[in-house]
C-alpha cells in the first residue's frame, strides 16, 4: 500500500522539465533558432507559444547543425523553419504537434517544431498553445 502511495505521489510531478525549460521561458525570453526565414505557419505557432509563456521572442538564424547543437545544449528552446515530421534530427529532439503542412519532393508532410528532448512539461505546454493555431 505504501508503495502505491509513493508511486502516485511521484506521478504527480510528471510531466517534468529536468532542465527547467518552462520555468526559464515563463515571463522571460523564448529563444528560437530559425532554419529559414519563418513563414506563416511557423511564425504563427511561435507567436502563440510566446504568448502562452508570456515571453518575449528572440529569433536567431544559423546553420542547421549548429542550431540543433544549441537546442541540445539548452541555449535555444525551439528550432523552427519548415521542419518535416520525418526530419533526420527526429531521433535526437522532441517534435511538436503539427503546425502546418509542407511539400517536399512532391509529397505533402506535416510540419513540426523541434524542442529539447526530455523537457516534457515544456512540450505539453507548447502543444496546448499550438491547439490555438491548429492547421
Amino acid at each position: 500500500m505504501t508503495f502505491l502511495l509513493l508511486l502516485s505521489l511521484a506521478a504527480c510531478k510528471f510531466p517534468a522539465d529536468p532542465e527547467g525549460t518552462s520555468d526559464e521561458v515563463r515571463g522571460a525570453v523564448l529563444k528560437v533558432g530559425a532554419l529559414t526565414q519563418l513563414q506563416d505557419a511557423d511564425k504563427g505557432a511561435i507567436d502563440q507559444i510566446a504568448r502562452a509563456f508570456d515571453a518575449e521572442l528572440q529569433v536567431v538564424q544559423d546553420d542547421p547543425h549548429r542550431l540543433f547543437v544549441l537546442l541540445e545544449q539548452g541555449r535555444l528552446h525551439i528550432v523552427a523553419g519548415q521542419i518535416p515530421e520525418d526530419t533526420p534530427f527526429r531521433h535526437s529532439v522532441a517534435l511538436s504537434d503539427p503546425v502546418g503542412t509542407l511539400t517536399l519532393n512532391g509529397k505533402t508532410k506535416q510540419q513540426v517544431l523541434a524542442l529539447r528532448r526530455g523537457e516534457n512539461a515544456f512540450l505539453v505546454t507548447v502543444n496546448r498553445a499550438l491547439q490555438e493555431v491548429a492547421p
